[in-house]
């Protein structure tokens, strides 16, 4: 059962690293065409345009609240209880970052993009209760 819990989180960890190519290829179109200078990467001070600061700033929210994802997970493994419920909840909150990715870097509806957040903190919290009275 344990590779049922591992899926996900294996899936989310190619999905980060997805997430940064694609920044770093918004960071290098934006340089090569001249609308950002390569000078702003010294300390990320200067003009910069808005596909660049999203893009940044959704890569680097990839190590927050993910990072207690898969803390949550690793402690489930840890403790050799991966149920089917655990791994639905896990699987919850990959969906739940992908859509917060597709509202963040696609028209950025922050209504749609608070649910999508607020959706993926219910299912640690909710793997979090479960994990204390389950332990």
């Amino acid at each position: 059962m344990e590779k049922n819990l591992i899926l996900p989180m294996t899936v989310y960890v190619f999905y980060m690293l997805a997430l940064g190519i694609y920044n770093f290829r918004v960071r290098v179109r934006a340089v090569r065409s001249k609308t950002l200078s390569i000078g702003y990467f010294k300390a990320y001070d200067g003009d910069v345009s808005q596909d660049v600061i999203v893009a940044g700033r959704h890569f680097d929210n990839q190590f927050q609240l993910p990072l207690l994802f898969l803390i949550t997970c690793l402690a489930y493994l840890t403790m050799k209880n991966t149920e089917q419920l655990t791994i639905i909840f896990a699987w919850i909150f990959v969906v739940t970052r992908f859509g917060h990715s597709y509202e963040h870097l696609g028209k950025n509806n922050i209504n749609r993009r608070v649910l999508w957040y607020v959706l993926g903190w219910f299912s640690i919290v909710f793997l979090w209760g479960r994990f204390y009275f389950i332990s």
